[in-house]
Parts: structure tokens; C-alpha cells; sequence
């Protein structure tokens, strides 16, 4: 089954981004790719230390840091796309989610070495959540990147909300959100054979089943806080 990864770039699970990212990876569940959401904030993620040189390239594939990062990349280089989702910090992506770009020039340098990169063909999408034109500053710059180390943008790639912690409730950034999952995931089954169309679609009746099922999972995920809260309290 072919498979997205989402890329989350902020400390808030359920903040913004993290909402409309889940909006994007459900919807693509509903087109038959199976799905993975990871956190650059679970974890510390070394920063590059620029392994790169045009003169003997040594930077390669799988990193030199035994890290959470090399553990992303990992699950990078298997996936057929990826989704990836941050809050604006000052015009561009969260830092955290800088470095494993960074740190991503291990897949794409392997072009260095005689082979693809390793993001040659993946499918992409993003989602910023942030100020004035810091959305389309940071969405650019991301598919920017990822373009020029190999991945395939679909149509529709980018969705954005300028509603903080309320983009849940942005009823066209959730609609984009949904659409940038469903792309991606079509482009994916596309570069597998499928035969699928590429074209934005208005559900409003998916709209809302997936914002249910976002709200749903926060509820549960904040309860399981409290009662952590509460027992740590208990125990101490």
C-alpha cells in the first residue's frame, strides 16, 4: 500500500497546524494510502554540520548522526510522499523543522554517488498556519526545496490559515488541507500506475466527518494528559 508520511513542525499536537495536517493525512487515508504522523519535536534532531562539498562529496545517505533525524530519514527514504505542516516563526518554518530539511540533504546528495536522490519522485504537499505573508513565505520555501530535490508537487499543494490554534475552524484552510491530502495521495497512486484526476473538490460532508474526527482525537488526547497530570500529581 502506498504510504505518506506527515511532517509536523510544531511543539502544539493539536495547535494550527498540527489540526490541519490531520485533516490532510485523514483525507488521504479515505483515497487508500496508509499514513504516519511524526513530530520534529518528539525528539532532538542534530543540526547539519555541512557535509557537503563539490570537491569530495561526503555527505550521504544514512547521515553521521545516530539521531532521531536519521530515524526520520529513514522512514523518509521508504515513503511514496509526504505532507508537512508548520507554524510561521518570523516569515519561514519552525526551526526544528529547518533542521531536518537541512538534514535532508542526505537523501538528495546521494546524486553525488551515482544514484538518484532519494526524494526523486515523492509526491508533496504543505501547510503553514501563521501571520500576513508569512504563510505563502514559508509554503513557498518549503515547496521550494522539496522540488529541487527531486519531489513532485501536485496541484493544490498548499494550504494555510492565518487562525492560530482556531484553523480547526477555518472552513476553507480545513477544505484546503483536505485537498492537499487528497492530491497528494492521488499523485502517489498516480506514479504507481493508477489511473486518478487531479482536481480540487468542495466536500462539504468530508469537511466536516474529518474536523469531527480531528476534535475527537484532541479530546481524547487531552484527556489522557489530565489523567497523566493526575497521576504524576498522585504519585509525588
Amino acid at each position: 500500500m502506498p504510504r505518506i508520511i506527515g511532517i509536523l513542525g510544531s511543539p502544539h499536537p493539536f495547535g494550527g497546524s498540527g489540526s490541519l495536517l490531520r485533516c490532510a493525512l485523514y483525507a488521504a487515508e479515505e483515497e487508500g494510502v496508509a499514513t504516519e504522523l511524526i513530530s520534529v519535536y518528539a525528539q532532538k534532531i542534530e543540526p547539519c554540520i555541512g557535509c557537503v562539498q563539490e570537491e569530495e562529496p561526503t555527505c550521504k545517505y544514512p547521515c553521521i548522526f545516530e539521531d532521531y533525524g536519521k530515524e526520520i530519514l529513514q522512514k523518509l527514504k521508504k515513503a511514496d510522499g509526504y505532507i508537512i505542516a508548520s507554524p510561521v516563526y518570523w516569515y519561514g518554518p519552525s526551526g526544528p523543522l529547518k533542521i531536518l530539511i537541512d538534514r535532508m540533504t542526505a537523501l538528495e546528495n546521494m546524486v553525488a554517488f551515482g544514484e538518484p536522490s532519494y526524494v526523486e519522485g515523492k509526491a508533496v504537499g504543505v501547510i503553514t498556519v501563521g501571520a500576513d505573508a508569512g504563510v505563502t513565505l514559508s509554503g513557498a520555501y518549503l515547496l521550494t526545496v522539496l522540488n529541487a530535490m527531486g519531489a513532485v508537487i501536485p496541484p493544490w499543494a498548499h494550504a494555510y490559515s492565518h487562525r492560530g490554534k482556531e484553523a480547526i475552524f477555518d472552513d476553507r484552510a480545513a477544505m484546503d488541507a483536505i485537498n492537499v491530502g487528497r492530491l497528494t495521495a492521488r499523485l502517489v497512486k498516480i506514479l504507481k500506475g493508477y489511473s486518478e484526476k487531479l482536481a480540487y473538490k468542495e466536500d462539504l460532508d468530508q469537511l466536516e466527518r474529518i474536523r469531527q474526527r480531528v476534535l475527537k482525537d484532541k479530546m481524547i488526547w487531552e484527556e489522557e494528559n489530565e489523567r497523566d497530570e493526575l497521576y504524576g500529581k498522585s504519585g509525588s
